[in-house]
């Protein structure tokens, strides 16, 4: 079973077992697990909860769902010591448009931070930590897998640049080394997105969350800069 596919299960298991406890319907459950970033959450766990009993990832997820507010911390890979993130600044054609971008996974900032360094070969090596703290005011757009949903909206802001939405934040799987063979014969209509979509359900699966609008970077806090 690919990593993808036992994060999924979880996630479904979970949000079977929550709507079912709390008496709610899944469409509900779906809602509170997003705004409590559950599933990223699951992600980051994902190693130590697979090899555990279905009941220790329940109690795992009722822990988060009691936090009064709801926290990510979230790591920025980068070959720049900057102070102050400027959106103006961020590159252009990326998955979910232009913006400031951070994963849930502190390996995969390193591995962001170590690539544009050799890229550009200047700067340094730099793995930042924020903590992310989502309130209503905030428009999140959410994606928990690898779907034809998230390869249309990759597909907007990649062809088109800019930002071709309008959220504050976006949540979801990334088109990295992993999966863009995968993406780029969908974009050029060699592969159906249905085709593409069981192809991706093989590779790993890594996360972003992007930041594009000034309000977004208000629930974004600093925390830590470390070179790595």
């Amino acid at each position: 079973m690919s990593v993808q596919s036992d994060v999924e299960m979880l996630s479904i298991q979970a949000l079977e077992y929550y709507a079912k406890k709390h008496n709610i319907t899944e469409e509900k459950a779906f809602s509170l697990f997003y705004k409590h970033q559950v599933f990223e959450k699951i992600l980051i766990q994902h190693e130590t909860l697979h090899q555990l009993d279905i009941d220790d990832t329940f109690q795992y997820v009722e822990e988060i769902m009691s936090e009064n507010v709801p926290e990510l911390i979230l790591f920025h890979g980068s070959n720049i010591a900057f102070n102050k993130i400027d959106l103006k600044k961020s590159h252009n054609r990326r998955d979910f448009g232009r913006g400031f971008y951070c994963t849930v996974l502190e390996s995969q900032a390193s591995e962001w931070a170590h690539r544009l360094f050799l890229r550009y070969h200047t700067g340094g090596r730099y793995v930042y930590r924020y903590i992310f703290r989502q309130t209503e005011e905030l428009r999140v757009k959410h994606f928990p897998a690898l779907d034809k949903e998230w390869l249309e909206f990759i597909k907007e802001n990649r062809t088109k640049g800019g930002i071709q939405h309008n959220y504050d934040v976006v949540i979801g799987p990334v088109a990295d080394d992993n999966t863009m063979e995968t993406v780029q014969l969908y974009l050029s209509g060699i592969f159906s997105a249905e085709e593409a979509v069981e192809r991706l359900r093989y590779n790993k699966v890594n996360n972003q969350v992007s930041f594009h609008t000034s309000l977004a970077l208000e629930h974004l806090t600093f925390e830590s800069r470390k070179e790595v």
